[in-house]
């Protein structure tokens, strides 16, 4: 397990709001709900905020939650900030199964799976969603909660897609906080993504007798080798630094164990910085293949067989700014995919920020020191009290 990390000077650990942080933590990491099996959780987030007289609409295992007092969504007269977060989890392991909390190495976390990546995100969303919409932060601010499901598949499943196309006024949000979990750092943009099925093509033989094929998974082996020595290229865009990555990441033959195979199938994972176009890095994509393929001759077939958006980090935005300067955490590119890009995609400005850890997303026995959640929430509390129509550009 990784060592947690101490809190810093200044973040409560041990009064009425971290407890009421951990409790909420717990009970939601009760519910583990892997991807497409969301419809207990989202059950039992609807029940609560029913129960609080919110305005709940369901769509799927997906919720779109509004405090009932709330005006016409975003109708401009006062600002609209999405907090957002799926409600599936990968598998659990043995280590993270059941949710408690833990000491570690002196400090204090829970364990539980989902804990980082996010439900631990979730859960200072919703507590900061009902202080706004009880009135307890004295801001003039509309919150709304937006709670997913099917996140961890392939993006063509992601619910928040439909979300979107059912729930128009989204695209009016003045901004969206991605919750996944950052480190505690502000997060900007995401790379987008491919997956591509790469089929290398031999001839098949009798393994006796080698000589009447061609061995396509040893043929392919300097391909692999060209995969593996290519490294991170750092792509710099609005002051934060992206690095496209090219990863081998399956491999798999379907012949016997006697029969040289005549085709090895690969799955490619290209993860490219905003700096273009699903379409341009689709054609890199296809490019490179075709360059390696001649280089090395080899047949190789290229099928595209999964495609994300990127998002560009809107540093320049005015609400990008004023979250920047009011949240007390460092600022970087988002090395990964995160639903930021589906609100990019609509213009909206969107920031990756959550109390999670990345190193802990997936992890056995995963988990969240509990001085993470108070500092997201806190920082969260200050953005937002502090938000106007200044942070919105809308002066002048």
């Amino acid at each position: 397990m990784t060592t947690p990390v101490p809190a810093p000077d200044g973040v409560a650990v041990d009064d009425a709001t971290t407890t009421d942080l951990v409790d909420r933590l717990l009970e939601h990491c009760a519910l583990v709900c892997e991807t497409g099996d969301e419809g207990p959780i989202a059950d039992a987030v609807a029940a609560h905020h029913h129960a609080r007289g919110d305005d709940v609409r369901r769509i799927g295992n997906s919720l779109v939650v509004r405090s009932a007092t709330a005006g016409p969504p975003g109708a401009g007269d006062r600002p609209l900030v999405v907090l957002a977060g799926h409600l599936d989890v990968v598998a659990p392991t043995p280590a993270d199964r059941e949710p408690r909390r833990d000491v570690v190495a002196g400090v204090d976390v829970v364990v539980g799976r989902g804990t980082s990546d996010m439900k631990a995100g979730n859960v200072v969303a919703t507590r900061i969603f009902e202080r706004v919409a009880d009135g307890e932060l004295g801001t003039d601010v509309d919150v709304v909660l937006v709670l997913y499901a099917a996140e961890e598949g392939p993006a063509e499943d992601n619910e928040l897609g439909v979300v979107l196309d059912e729930v128009g006024w989204l695209s009016r949000a003045d901004l969206v906080v991605i919750l996944e979990p950052t480190d505690g750092e502000i997060q900007l943009g995401c790379l987008g993504g491919l997956h591509a099925t790469l089929v290398v093509h031999g001839r098949q033989a009798h393994s006796a007798r080698p000589w009447h094929g061609r061995n396509a998974l040893t043929a392919a082996g300097r391909l692999l080798t060209a995969f593996d020595d290519r490294g991170p290229t750092p792509v710099e865009l609005d002051g934060v630094t992206f690095h496209d990555v090219w990863s081998m990441t399956q491999a798999h033959t379907d012949n016997g164990r006697n029969v040289l195979p005549g085709a090895l199938n690969l799955n490619l994972n290209f993860r490219f910085s905003p700096s273009r176009d699903l379409e341009t890095a689709e054609a890199e994509l296809r490019d490179q293949i075709r360059r390696l393929a001649a280089d090395l001759d080899l047949e190789i077939d290229v099928t595209i067989t999964d495609r994300a958006l990127p998002a560009a980090p809107m540093a320049d935005r005015p609400v990008t700014a004023a979250f920047v300067a009011a949240v007390p955490a460092e600022v970087a590119a988002k090395q990964a995919w995160t639903d930021v890009a589906r609100f990019a995609a609509l213009g909206v400005p969107a920031v990756n920020f959550g109390p999670g850890r990345t190193d802990q997303a997936h992890q056995r026995g995963e988990f969240v020191e509990v001085w993470r959640l108070r500092a997201a929430h806190d920082a969260l509390a200050t953005f937002l009290a502090a938000l106007d129509a200044d942070a919105l550009g809308q002066t002048g």
